[in-house]
């Protein structure tokens, strides 16, 4: 019996909601917490959609309790009924706020003593001066005379019927509210903005573009945030209503975009995994199709379902990169999947009022999502850098051994060729010393035929005289022709053509004039050694130049010629040569240094060296410098 009537008495607390029936007043003193609101509202379900006011107070009107709200994305929007009591004995003002920054379409009633006052009415094309209650959040403004009681009556659409989060607050505690959210914000967006800041500087001094598209993405990540948060319409276009209503879905479309950009850009999915890439581009193209929808005919599941899409597909970009172990593929993974989680799941079910987490505003999801991305895909980046440096420093080094070994190369090359001319010219000495001794037996030969008259045997020795001069003619003739051969130098103004064609294209692009003087100079010597330090130094003079021209040019001195490198770039305190000249050392006072590795000079000093060449340096800091390479005659 005691469960029977238990019950009953729990179906006739329950019967009245069922039914329609208006449940009893939410007493205000001490205030309902949010969890209470939302279980004392009810939200219409009627079989004809309630157009006017009317019809939703009608008597036949039925109404669900709040908490057994299902999605609808019907364009008639949603109609919320709250029964409210002030229960003291003074009149009070609250704010009823909605925990979004925008929305559609917005009419509130309050019904009290059989009066009906319209508290707001905002349209799609009302400006931020409509509302209200001028704050970024909307909010209602409720008011009741001591031991009144009000039934409220909220109409509304908003774009993917995302759940009101509703809190009543008296206005003090709404400006707090909003002032913690403010800190919160402005903490969240400092963060944002000092990674955007930091990517914009890696970018120019690093030019890769992965830095480009990760600033850009996290321009767009902020700009959305701020959507959300509500301070673009307060801030940026208050009059813009319309153009409001887009921004979101416009800016969340822009954060995909660069997102696919930075994501292909940092691995090179276009060559090496191209399914990958060309799965982004589909969905890119689904993306676009899906914003068009939202624009033109106001349908924001196409968008929503699209943007679900996207989770999978930097999850599996991150996990096929980390089977390869590819540098940057951890942190990546990592920032893939806070996405996912927090932005394409969380908070496109809590939008689209497929699910929620009790208690936890929706708008806060994207907030962690992004931070937790844009801070892992900094390290991302970072790790990628450190290792590119790590292979590039290993590959300069490797550049400066052969270097090394090529001057080596190049003076045993030197030696090696002096020593043969040498013994070609002893030879051919030796030749011409025997020439004499071969004439003297010739006119004796010649006498004592004259004399025996033994012509058979002065025939032979005169044979085997003439096979002994043709030997040392032949050997002298090789001789010389190859003393002639080595003699026969390089010419200059063929070094310095090549070098000029090889660096006028990264002159144009900063606009800077690369010339050479023409020169009819030849030197004997080796045109790869002599590439290289050209090389070097035109390339150290393109880079440190920021206006003006560099002059290639050939000068005569007394002990041989020197090619030298003239550039109008900012100079430097010659006490800081010996610096220079060192491996992988730099002033460290001029932001191009990022763009070299403190190599060239170090390189041009050591083949100088071993080619038994002289490098002269001068100059003026503010007006240029002129390097030079004295060749011996």
């Amino acid at each position: 019996m005691p469960r029977l009537l238990y019950c009953c008495l729990l179906l006739l607390m329950t019967c009245p909601v069922a039914l329609g029936a208006t449940p009893l007043p939410l007493p205000l003193h001490p205030l309902p917490t949010a969890e209470q609101l939302r279980r004392h509202t009810v939200f219409y379900v009627g079989e004809v959609p309630a157009a006017t006011l009317a019809e939703a107070m009608s008597p036949g009107a039925r109404f669900r309790p709040l908490i057994e709200r299902k999605p609808d994305l019907s364009p008639g929007g949603r109609w919320l009924r709250l029964e409210l009591h002030n229960n003291s004995s003074q009149p009070s003002r609250w704010l009823l706020n909605l925990g979004v920054p925008d929305i559609q379409r917005l009419e509130a009633y309050q019904i009290s003593r059989a009066q009906t006052e319209q508290l707001v009415s905002l349209r799609p094309d009302s400006r931020f001066t409509d509302r209200s209650v001028p704050s970024r959040m909307l909010a209602v403004p409720v008011s009741l005379a001591a031991g009144e009681a009000a039934t409220l009556y909220l109409h509304y659409r908003i774009h993917g019927d995302t759940p009101l989060q509703l809190a009543l607050q008296e206005p003090a505690e709404f400006a707090q509210t909003l002032g913690l959210g403010n800190l919160f914000n402005g903490v969240l967006v400092g963060v944002l903005l000092a990674l955007l800041g930091f990517a914009l500087l890696q970018y120019r001094a690093l030019r890769r573009e992965a830095y480009r598209y990760y600033a850009l993405m996290l321009l767009f990540v902020v700009l959305f945030l701020l959507q959300i948060e509500g301070y673009n319409f307060a801030l940026l276009w208050p009059g813009a209503g319309q153009w409001n209503q887009y921004a979101p879905a416009v800016l969340v479309v822009a954060v995909h975009l660069t997102h696919i950009l930075f994501t292909t850009s940092l691995f090179k999915l276009n060559l090496s995994f191209p399914t990958l890439y060309r799965g982004y581009q589909a969905y890119a193209v689904l993306l676009l199709l899906g914003l068009g929808a939202f624009l033109g005919a106001d349908l924001a599941w196409p968008l929503l379902l699209v943007s679900l899409l996207f989770m999978p597909l930097p999850v599996w970009v991150g996990v096929q990169v980390w089977r390869r172990q590819l540098p940057a593929a951890g942190h990546f993974l990592a920032g893939a999947i806070s996405l996912a989680v927090f932005m394409n799941v969380l908070f496109s079910f809590g939008v689209s009022g497929v699910w929620s987490w009790p208690g936890v505003n929706v708008f806060v999801y994207p907030k962690l999502g992004y931070l937790l991305e844009a801070v892992l895909f900094a390290l991302a980046l970072g790790q990628q850098l450190h290792s590119l440096s790590q292979r590039h420093e290993a590959a300069l080094r490797h550049r400066l051994e052969e270097a090394e070994q090529l001057a080596r190369a190049e003076a045993d090359k030197h030696l090696a060729l002096q020593a043969a001319q040498q013994q070609q010219l002893q030879l051919a000495a030796a030749g011409h010393d025997l020439s004499q001794p071969l004439s003297s037996i010739r006119f004796a030969l010649a006498a004592l035929r004259a004399q025996a008259g033994n012509e058979a045997a002065t025939q032979h020795i005169d044979k085997a005289l003439d096979y002994t001069e043709s030997l040392l003619q032949s050997l002298m003739a090789e001789a010389k022709a190859g003393f002639a051969s080595r003699q026969q130098g390089l010419n200059l103004e063929d070094l310095l053509v090549q070098a000029h064609t090889r660096h006028q294209h990264a002159a144009e692009r900063k606009g800077l004039y690369l010339r050479y003087f023409p020169s009819s100079a030849t030197i004997a010597g080796s045109g790869l050694v002599l590439t290289r330090i050209l090389d070097n130094l035109v390339g150290n003079a393109v880079r440190y130049t920021e206006r003006g021209e560099i002059l290639l040019g050939v000068r005569r001195r007394p002990l041989g010629l020197e090619i030298q490198v003239l550039d109008t770039g900012p100079g430097f305190d010659t006490s800081l040569q010996k610096q220079l000249l060192a491996p992988f050392e730099q002033t460290g006072t001029l932001a191009a240094e990022r763009q070299g590795h403190g190599l060239g000079l170090h390189i041009v000093q050591a083949l100088c060296e071993q080619s038994g060449y002289q490098l002269s340096i001068r100059s003026v800091r503010g007006r240029g410098s002129v390097f030079g390479v004295l060749i011996p005659y």
